[in-house]
């Protein structure tokens, strides 16, 4: 009887110490991994014909600037957020076309998200209300944004968002909220799918457009990034988030001429896959 009642004891003795042992190389794990690194990384995600933008912030915060048309966006955070960061803490909706939001749904599904920022004044669209269904369904704050906002992620790190309505601009379905990130000594700029108008709108508010970075409006359409925008924003770099031999010709000729009569580089996702930018 003592024989067995020993076993058991170092059975027990032995399974608590597996268990804190394990317990102590996960918490390891976490500490290594799980803190911030400090740095500052954007991914322009390879949606194909859409846009998608992550951001991760040195204070260990991550966004998500618009989800593409289907679910490629989920891919796209599996290859570029580790396997324990499930959560996004802000995702922010430019418009309410559908190579900009569908894959969202899905992704609050799947992820912890803290915060959906959006225009107000949704259009009457099965797959807006679905996506505002399932937001309030899994606790998603929501947030329509009519004016302006600035979120902060620490002392140097700061994202501007402005909706161009308040210009007095007239409605348009390609009428987009505009980020700007300055962050890490970086400035990047997000227009989403904005027209030619809304950017003289923008020019004469005398809204900080200057960036170092800028993703193309409207996947690099000509009726978009006039050259008096390209020449107010000054980038060192246009991303261009675009579908591979897509039937809308984006990105147009017109814009490329532009940016090269400018001597600005490009990448564009369709061509390089996910294109990504570090900083300190």
């Amino acid at each position: 009887m003592k024989k067995n009642r020993l076993k058991s004891s170092n059975i027990i003795k032995k399974t608590a110490l597996a268990l804190a042992a394990l317990f102590g190389l996960i918490l390891l794990i976490f500490t290594i991994f799980g803190r911030p690194n400090h740095k500052l990384e954007l991914v322009f995600l390879d949606v194909g014909q859409g846009d998608g933008t992550l951001i991760k912030t040195p204070d260990g915060r991550t966004i998500l600037i618009d989800g593409g048309p289907d679910n490629k966006v989920l891919w796209g955070l599996g290859k570029n957020l580790p396997f324990y960061r499930r959560r996004i803490d802000f995702l922010i909706l430019s418009h309410y076309h559908d190579d900009h939001f569908v894959g969202l749904i899905e992704i609050i599904k799947r992820y912890r998200v803290g915060t959906l920022i959006y225009s107000g004044k949704a259009p009457d669209s099965l797959l807006i209300l679905e996506l505002l269904k399932v937001a309030s369904q899994y606790k998603v704050e929501l947030k329509a944004l009519s004016g302006q906002a600035d979120l902060s992620f620490g002392p140097t790190c700061n994202l501007s968002l402005l909706n161009p309505i308040i210009l007095g601009i007239k409605e348009d379905p390609n009428n987009s909220l505009v980020s700007r990130l300055d962050c890490s000594g970086r400035r990047f700029l997000l227009a989403g799918d904005n027209p030619a108008t809304a950017e003289k709108a923008l020019l004469m508010s005398g809204w900080p457009l200057e960036a170092d970075i800028f993703k193309a409006s409207h996947h690099g359409s000509n009726t978009s990034n006039s050259a008096a925008f390209l020449e107010k924003i000054n980038p060192r770099l246009i991303i261009i988030s675009v579908g591979a031999d897509n039937r809308f010709g984006h990105p147009g000729s017109f814009f490329l001429e532009r940016a090269t009569a400018l001597d600005i580089p490009i990448k564009r996702t369709d061509i390089e896959g996910d294109v990504k930018i570090f900083a300190k």
